[in-house]
């Protein structure tokens, strides 16, 4: 399989520009290290598979001087590429901000172009993807190797948002070595591979004048069982023309068409029109004060749709940054629907420490630009698992608790004040506790969900979902119920209680959870979940990135017991009766990415960083696997001291699934182990 090696346009940057409907003039130059490609030619896509197709819609010709180009495009949406030759060698360009958005303007596009090269196959034990990140032949150190999937590539599909951007870091990352080196183990498939390299590393921030962008122009790359697939990925400095070209080809001064109006892509800042519609605001950070300096972030969708956790980690439609006082002011190009987040860093999950926060005027943290620029949407963040005090999160300490006895939810709502549930409540919609915001519930009080369905996938979409911080403290003769509202109840007739980019910690003691889809999930949060029960849910607890202690607890005849996807933050789990699931506890890696996780996939032998506690547990009599690892989970895991329902060595080994079913997983220590079921394990009877 022979692929191209990229080249990378002048600048990256999603680009709108507003402007009335129409064609527009689309001249520049194409540049390879040593001047213009005399014999270049710029293709436009209307879809990125197109140009795997070698199927443009629109060509260049040549422009009125040597090395520059000109095309006319109709409005619309375009991929641009462009490719050429010089002494001999192949040259190719896949333009940074693509997809370009072109609305009549005249634009002047600087684009350059790096050597292409040739893939190299190699067999392997599984499939593979290694190479090297190079800039004007030099290896690059420390560079982030992004691979998006692609999985509705096909000739009736087409890449849908976020992936079409092939922003943020993607299915999986990994960083180049001190020889610009990096490896990757992806499933067999195909993928878009882009590298990028900061001068100064704060996230995965937008690249500024000197980064590095580097797109492999054979994208997409397919991967196969047995193979591995080595490619090298040179890279241009972005916005720095002095660093790209050579010595004698720099002193050349570019500029555009004498006479023209084409305005030059660097100088994207257009005079407003009228169809230009604003979201503004102001994000302010607990205790209080304006958080500058922040991104905030606007993601198309549908009034229909739901907020989606993913979001936080790819790139959005727009985003500006936040002035000294937290005013913002988004700039979108019309109507539409926008999911709205404030972070200090993007393109990646949110880490500890980091300033977050969603838009809370609604349940479901979307505005809805219709006729007029939206005014006043404004942002509280805090940091993430954090430690605050039990008291600086509450907006307005003086404020009183509002109790709320044998009340029925309607719809999506939002608890803005701090408050205090008990009786019977009833939720047919999304109930979000908001960011410095504290929700008690007290004992003998029972949460039922009716079941709506709002995408038809047969899960029910009523929630509790927490953004400030949760008290759930029940008792061991009044315990806290949150169960199905349906006559006859089912495993998921309601999602789950969420924890998501919460507050400070929260706790759940002595509670019942039944027929949810997942009794808890916790994602970038602090919780403690203790002595409380789970039973028939799909799930009875599921976690991410989290800081949890799970002790005590009862979980059976759920599908799986506990289902986590990290292996990052502080967590223990322990004297807990997890038993009579399908699964005990199973670790499935996340599709959201871990920086460098799929380094780890090759470290068989090795542990993780930050190893959880998992000990002193009853994990037994759970008909598929006590313990079960998921696929690409190459780390050996501690689980140490605990009961796995048999004396006999060999009986234990049948009920955990790892790398002595499949080899190409880590493995489970699970030495030494009790030979009868640990005392005091799951809820006590006296209140703690």
């Amino acid at each position: 399989m022979k692929l191209r090696i990229y080249a990378t346009a002048f600048l990256l940057i999603i680009f709108y520009f507003a402007s009335p409907s129409g064609s527009a003039v689309i001249e520049g130059i194409v540049l390879s290290e040593d001047g213009p490609l005399e014999d270049s030619t710029v293709h436009a896509y209307s879809k990125f598979r197109d140009i795997k197709n070698g199927s443009p819609e629109h060509v260049s010709g040549p422009g009125d001087k040597k090395g520059l180009y000109k095309m006319n495009l109709p409005s619309g949406t375009y991929y641009l590429t462009a490719s050429g030759r010089r002494d001999g060698k192949n040259f190719f360009s896949y333009h940074g901000a693509n997809p370009i958005r072109i609305e009549g303007h005249d634009l002047w596009v600087p684009i350059m172009a790096v050597p292409e090269t040739t893939a190299v196959i190699n067999e392997s034990l599984s499939a593979k993807l290694t190479g090297k990140v190079t800039f004007k032949g030099a290896p690059v150190k420390g560079a982030q190797v992004s691979i998006y999937p692609l999985p509705g590539l096909t000739p009736n599909s087409e890449l849908q948002t976020p992936n079409s951007n092939f922003r943020g870091m993607g299915f999986l990352t990994s960083t180049t070595d001190e020889n610009g080196t990096f490896v990757m183990s992806p499933e067999a498939g195909e993928y878009v591979i882009i590298a990028r390299n900061r001068n100064s590393h704060k996230g995965m921030r937008p690249l500024e004048k000197g980064d590095l962008f580097c797109y492999f122009a054979g994208n997409p790359v397919a991967t196969a069982d047995s193979k591995e697939t080595r490619i090298e990925i040179p890279c241009y400095p972005k916005d720095d023309l002095k660093a790209f070209l050579n010595e004698k080809a720099y002193p050349m001064i570019l500029v555009k068409k004498s006479g023209g109006d084409s305005v030059r892509f660097r100088e994207n800042k257009l005079e407003q029109t009228a169809d230009v519609l604003k979201i503004q605001g102001r994000v302010t950070a607990l205790p209080g004060g304006p958080a500058k300096g922040l991104y905030v972030m606007a993601y198309g969708g549908k009034p229909a749709d739901m907020f989606q956790m993913h979001y936080v980690r790819t790139m959005p439609d727009y985003m500006v940054r936040t002035d000294d006082n937290g005013h913002y002011s988004i700039e979108t190009s019309g109507k539409g629907t926008y999911y709205i987040v404030a972070r200090e860093l993007i393109g990646e999950a949110p880490v500890k420490g980091e300033y977050y926060g969603l838009y809370e005027g609604n349940a479901n943290h979307f505005v809805t630009v219709d006729e007029n620029s939206l005014k006043d949407v404004n942002i509280v963040v805090s940091r993430v698992m954090w430690e605050y005090g039990r008291k600086s999160e509450v907006r307005s300490q003086k404020s009183e608790v509002k109790k709320i006895h044998n009340y029925f939810y309607t719809g999506d709502v939002v608890i803005d004040k701090d408050t205090a549930w008990d009786g019977e409540i009833i939720i047919d919609g999304i109930v979000h506790v908001a960011r410095g915001v504290t929700l008690m519930i007290n004992p003998g009080t029972t949460i039922k969900f009716k079941k709506i369905d709002r995408n038809g996938d047969g899960v029910g979409d009523a929630m509790l979902k927490v953004g400030g911080r949760l008290v759930a403290e029940g008792a061991p003769d009044k315990m806290i119920r949150f169960t199905s509202g349906e006559e006859r109840p089912e495993r998921m007739d309601w999602s789950y209680l969420l924890f998501f980019v919460s507050g400070d910690e929260s706790i759940i003691r002595h509670c019942m959870f039944e027929y949810a889809f997942t009794g808890v999930q916790a994602h970038f949060s602090k919780a403690v979940i203790s002595d409380s029960a789970f039973t028939n849910n799909r799930e009875g607890i599921r976690f991410g990135r989290a800081e949890l202690h799970i002790e005590h607890n009862d979980l059976f005849e759920n599908g799986c017991g506990i289902r986590h996807t990290r292996v990052e933050e502080p967590v223990v789990i322990r004297y807990n009766n997890i038993k009579n699931n399908g699964v005990g506890i199973f670790l499935v890696p996340s599709n959201q990415n871990v920086n460098d996780f799929s380094v780890t996939f090759d470290k068989k032998g090795t542990f993780p960083p930050k190893q959880f506690i998992v000990t002193h547990n009853n994990i037994s009599y759970n008909t598929e696997y006590n313990y079960r690892l998921g696929e690409r989970q190459g780390y050996d895991i501690l689980l140490k001291d605990n009961w796995w329902g048999a004396a006999k060595e060999m009986e234990i080994l049948d009920t955990i699934y790892d790398e002595k079913t499949d080899n190409s997983l880590g493995g489970v220590i699970y030495k030494p182990y009790f030979t009868s079921p640990v005392k005091n394990a799951g809820m006590r009877k006296e209140a703690r």
